[in-house]
């Protein structure tokens, strides 16, 4: 335990938030590094002549910042202020405000470790070599056999010849599609997807289908039907814990998808950046239809949302196909980010990083449970978020001005939907959308009450 002194003038009121400042600024210069344990309580309270009650109110809002973490039985530690992730920082815009609606995860305070990791590679012989312009498109041989490993824990057991780098999961669902389609072919997803092919398909000028779902994923028939009417070029879907329904396809109806697929020579591309979350992954499609799948992962999520580097499992016939969108739009990934990515996956820093992950989220996935259990489906899977159903007479627009009135933000599900079909009537809640597991649940609250206390009358008819 360190001996830490804080800078606070005697006349500073509030005095938990003068402590607060001074803890802040402390960890920011670094006189409080990540993994310090700072004083406890009645220690700090005693050698600054205020109340306990004090510090323990500087130290709770240190944590709801992710600045410090408080375990039972042991203490207060510095987690560091957290950097940013996937859309921005982890800071909010407006501290009043909790956003539940960025589909992210606190980050795991190891990712420190980066530091000493660029250090070690800049003293390597082989530095120049990762500074080459003239690289395959399809990454280095070493970054594409740790990719094949990388997805061996999903169950996908693939030569390395048959990976591609990419920047990330969304580079590689817009490089996988503008290999396969041209403007003006008609792709199929989900009836409630991921906006970030909504986008693709917008910029590659694709018509974009959505086919309905059931509590059990993407429903065959519907696919068939599609398949046999419209001529589709693929299928982009996320059968491990969609975004943002949260699901998971069982493996009955995932080789459903792969024997239609194949009958039909549809190509699969299957996104599935939460496939290290669960502890017993299913098949993958791409495992049931290999020949005519690409299978789409990154680090962001499992890793660091900084370390943009993706892997794509491309059917062996059109590797090329898939490299030479690569080598028109950007040439080449960065192999520096690769050889992070390798680096933590070859010494097991990934696996270590995932662990935690898995810890953190469900944990964060049973305080959902305890505080919104009555309104979620059930076996609501451990996820990076959750699909809220609203009960009658809640109506989506509705029920998200309500929350954010109350300084909550959530996705409406009209976000997700595809075209001009109708939405249901719910939202999607992002469990890991804030820096400590106090203001999640405190969001989370203010959503229960919500929805414990129904809409707002409204005269708007009269």
């Amino acid at each position: 335990m360190t001996m830490w002194n804080p800078l606070v003038a005697s006349d500073a009121e509030p005095k938990y938030q003068a402590l607060f400042a001074a803890l802040q600024r402390d960890v920011e210069a670094g006189v409080l590094p990540p993994g310090t344990r700072l004083p406890t309580q009645r220690d700090l309270a005693q050698r600054l002549g205020v109340a306990i009650g004090t510090v323990g109110r500087a130290y709770a809002a240190a944590e709801q910042r992710g600045i410090v973490s408080g375990e039972v039985g042991r203490g207060t530690f510095v987690r560091g202020p957290e950097p940013g992730v996937e859309e921005g920082a982890m800071e909010e815009d407006d501290p009043e405000v909790i956003d539940l609606s960025k589909s992210r995860l606190v980050r795991d305070p190891r990712v420190g470790s980066v530091a000493s990791l660029l250090q070690t590679i800049a003293h390597r012989p082989d530095l120049d070599r990762l500074m080459d312009f003239y690289q395959p498109a399809t990454g280095m041989a070493r970054h594409r056999e740790m990719g094949a490993r990388w997805v061996r824990r999903a169950g996908l057991t693939v030569p390395a010849d048959r990976v591609i780098i990419t920047s990330g999961a969304q580079h590689g669902a817009a490089t996988v599609l503008a290999s396969l389609a041209k403007p003006g072919d008609l792709v199929l997803t989900e009836h409630v997807t991921y906006t970030g092919v909504k986008a693709i398909a917008s910029l590659l000028h694709l018509q974009l289908r959505g086919l309905p779902l059931d509590g059990q994923g993407l429903i065959p028939e519907a696919f068939e039907a599609a398949c046999r009417d419209l001529a589709p070029r693929a299928l982009y879907c996320m059968p491990t814990l969609h975004n943002p329904t949260a699901g998971t396809m069982p493996l009955g109806r995932r080789q459903a998808l792969a024997d239609i697929a194949a009958r039909y020579d549809v190509a699969l591309i299957e996104d599935d950046v939460y496939g290290f979350l669960p502890d017993q992954p299913l098949p993958p499609l791409t495992a049931l239809a290999p020949a005519n799948s690409y299978y789409i992962t990154s680090t962001s999520k499992s890793m660091a949302p900084g370390l943009r580097v993706g892997y794509v499992i491309a059917p062996e016939s059109r590797v090329d196909r898939v490299a030479g969108v690569i080598r028109a739009s950007t040439w080449l990934i960065a192999p520096l980010l690769a050889e992070l990515a390798s680096e933590w996956i070859e010494h097991g820093e990934a696996d270590a990083m995932v662990a935690w992950k898995r810890e953190e989220t469900s944990a964060r996935h049973a305080a959902a449970l305890r505080i919104l259990g009555r309104w979620l489906p059930d076996a609501t899977p451990r996820s990076f978020h959750l699909w809220l159903p609203l009960p009658e007479p809640w109506r989506t627009e509705e029920f998200v001005t309500q929350a954010r009135a109350r300084q909550v933000v959530v996705s409406p599900s009209e976000e997700f939907v595809v075209g001009r079909e109708s939405a249901p009537h719910a939202v999607r809640v992002c469990l890991g959308a804030t820096a400590s597991r106090a203001r999640l649940e405190e969001g989370l609250e203010r959503l229960a009450e919500l929805l414990e206390s129904g809409p707002a009358p409204s005269l708007s008819g009269y």
